[in-house]
């Protein structure tokens, strides 16, 4: 099973890129899970082609098996570079990429609501007609006090609570991925 663990911002520091490697790590005995950065995708623009590296973003999700979607929460929602991301996939590629594509969206932010916001906000848009995406309902990882939540020289989640909520909720992403192949 190959996932990809999207990083859902730009920034240069991000506690949802330690999140994101934490699940290859935790979970690579269960998947072949490799983290994906946004960061030098073109910003959308419906009226141009995209670029060799927003050309292989779509490539890499076409190819993949699942996705799991780490977002941080800016004014309530995902980071402008996510959602410019996710339009390259559904307004550009066309719905055939999302597809029932299995999706799970997982987030950490500095607050103590998590992600709740941003991670309402991408399930909005992945379940959208334009993507169709196949998102892996409840199973909401929120992760508030980023941190305290990780260790920040090895980057692993140090937060026993919430060790436990994305262990399960991974679980279930794993069986739902699964499931959706047969």
């Amino acid at each position: 099973m190959k996932l990809l663990a999207i990083v859902g911002t730009n920034a240069p520091f991000s506690y949802n890129r330690f999140l994101a490697k934490y699940i290859a790590k935790r979970y690579g005995d269960k998947a072949d899970i490799e983290v994906k950065e946004i960061d030098k995708i073109k910003p959308f623009c419906r009226t141009e082609e995209p670029d060799e590296v927003t050309k292989q973003w779509i490539q890499d999700i076409k190819d993949a098996d699942g996705i799991i979607l780490t977002t941080p929460e800016y004014d309530h929602a995902i980071p402008a570079a996510l959602k410019s991301s996710l339009e390259w996939l559904g307004s550009h590629a066309g719905p055939n990429v999302m597809k029932m594509k299995p999706v799970t969206v997982v987030g950490t932010s500095y607050g103590i609501q998590g992600t709740s916001r941003a991670q309402e906000d991408a399930r909005e848009i992945l379940l959208s007609p334009d993507m169709s995406a196949n998102v892996l309902p409840g199973n909401e990882v929120l992760i508030g006090s980023a941190a305290n939540s990780f260790d920040k020289e090895s980057g692993d989640l140090i937060n026993e609570d919430a060790i436990k909520q994305l262990d399960a909720a991974m679980d279930n992403f794993f069986k739902f991925v699964k499931q959706t192949q047969k």
